[in-house]
């Protein structure tokens, strides 16, 4: 009976001691997955940390470059407000001295000539007005062109005595050869300008641009090249001149260099203004209305280097598609950047609409490819964004093809003070904003708004049942 009792409580014992043994075993597992799960938690936990740490920095790092980008474009829209200061307090100085020619009588204009003997620029006998609008125009349709026009009004003794008179200023030798009619005459005045004035930029720049038309891209171009980037080092004019003339002798490392030191630059400048100023001298010289040799002069202004920027453009689009094919993906998007950069400081910087256009089919074209390499490497986030940038580009574009076509229909029936008024305005507010700001254009582009609205699909508001159909 003993023997049985102390066999059942040893086997319950043992029971009992396996229960405790199992149990011992669940709870060390557990506390070893509780253990593991702690070391997990605790390394998340520093990852977590270590990842907020890194977005803190590059949450700074962007602020600063947000802060710095905002004194840039602060210290531009300055450098710009000031450029407009003085441009307007130029070319309202030379109206207003103009138009108190037209005011004198006899014995003021003998002042004004003894003020054109002591070196007075503006203060000269204005000569009879032989050619107003109506004459002009008649002009224009006999011969076709403005250009025809140009050619009839200013002569070779015109021209011949308004640069006698103003030698010593390389913008009037400049303007000689803009209205000069022979091609080898017009480059010996450029010629002989960058002689006697070798500091100046613009007789240096006219001369450059008259070589590159005639297809003259070779050492002593590129020399005059080197000049101008020598005394205008904050201009990417001269780095896009050297980038085609490079391109075009077979250079393309020394091109994709210019290129890159003009996409670093947010100055465009190429002295159109002055020029403009010296061509309308010789407009009065020949007897023009003042207000038509205003239009005379900024109508017919010589802008050749337009379409030198624009095959520049072209050439480096071509270069960023093959560095794309071959898997070059980086140096490709670099390189678009800075077409897509040359284009933006083109469309700020000039003051006429043609500056605007070109600039835009360097973005358009840079866009383009910069989107097909996004696209090809798999980063669409950034091909959307690329996209957004085409799509205003081409509004914009849209809304210039708008302007200059009714601006077509208004210039036939300008009087002088119109053309007056819209050269000035062009001076001072860019002529953009000139144009949208004439009646006829402002009512063409709310039309053509209008047409683009009616042309999206309409889409209803969706019923209640068709947006939710579990809604009670």
């Amino acid at each position: 009976m003993n023997l049985r009792v102390l066999l059942a409580v040893t086997a319950i014992a043992a029971v009992i001691c396996g229960c405790l043994i199992i149990l011992n075993v669940k709870t060390g597992k557990k506390a070893s997955y509780a253990a593991l799960e702690l070391q997990r938690s605790a390394k998340a936990m520093a990852d977590l940390k270590g990842k907020i740490h890194k977005t803190q920095l590059e949450n700074n790092s962007a602020n600063q470059k947000v802060e710095e980008l905002e004194q840039k474009v602060s210290g531009l829209v300055k450098q710009r407000n000031a450029d407009r200061l003085l441009i307007e307090a130029l070319w309202n100085m030379l109206l207003r001295n103009t138009r108190s020619k037209e005011r004198q009588g006899p014995g003021e204009q003998n002042t004004v000539k003894q003020n054109q003997e002591e070196g007075s620029r503006y203060g000269k006998e204005k000569q009879s007005v032989k050619y107003d609008i109506g004459t002009v125009r008649e002009i224009i349709e006999s011969g076709g062109s403005i250009e025809n026009a140009v050619r009839q009004i200013v002569t070779s003794d015109t021209l011949s005595a308004t640069l006698q008179e103003h030698n010593d200023e390389p913008s009037y030798w400049v303007a000689a050869a803009s209205l000069e009619p022979n091609n080898q005459t017009s480059l010996t005045y450029l010629e002989e300008a960058a002689s006697l004035y070798p500091e100046s930029v613009v007789a240096l720049s006219s001369l450059v641009e008259a070589r590159i038309t005639r297809g003259q891209t070779g050492e002593s171009t590129l020399a005059c090249i080197d000049k101008i980037r020598t005394l205008d080092p904050t201009n990417a004019l001269a780095d896009c001149y050297a980038a085609y003339c490079q391109f075009a002798n077979g250079d393309v490392k020394g091109a994709l260099k210019s290129l890159s030191q003009a996409g670093t630059k947010d100055r465009f400048a190429d002295d159109r203004i002055e020029l403009l100023m010296a061509r309308y001298d010789y407009f009065l010289n020949a007897g023009v209305s003042d207000a038509v040799a205003i239009g005379l002069s900024a109508f017919d202004l010589p802008l050749s280097h337009m379409s030198m920027l624009r095959d520049m453009g072209r050439y480096s689009i071509e270069q960023a598609s093959a560095l794309s094919a071959a898997g070059q993906y980086e140096d490709a998007l670099q390189l678009v950047k800075d077409v897509s950069n040359v284009g933006s400081s083109l469309s700020s910087s000039g003051r006429f609409i043609v500056y605007d256009r070109v600039g835009m089919v360097l973005q358009k074209s840079a866009f383009e490819e910069q989107k097909r390499i996004y696209e090809a490497i798999g980063n669409v986030r950034q091909a959307q964004e690329i996209g957004l940038q085409l799509q205003a580009i081409e509004e914009r574009s849209a809304a210039i093809d708008v302007m200059v076509k009714a601006f077509g229909g208004v210039q036939q029936s300008m009087t002088e003070q119109d053309i007056a008024d819209y050269v000035n305005g062009t001076m001072l507010n860019g002529e953009f904003s000139t144009l949208q700001n004439i009646p006829e254009i402002a009512k063409a582009l709310a039309q053509a708004r209008k047409e683009k609205n009616s042309q999206l699909p309409q889409i209803s508001p969706p019923s209640k049942i068709d947006a939710d159909p579990y809604l009670p």
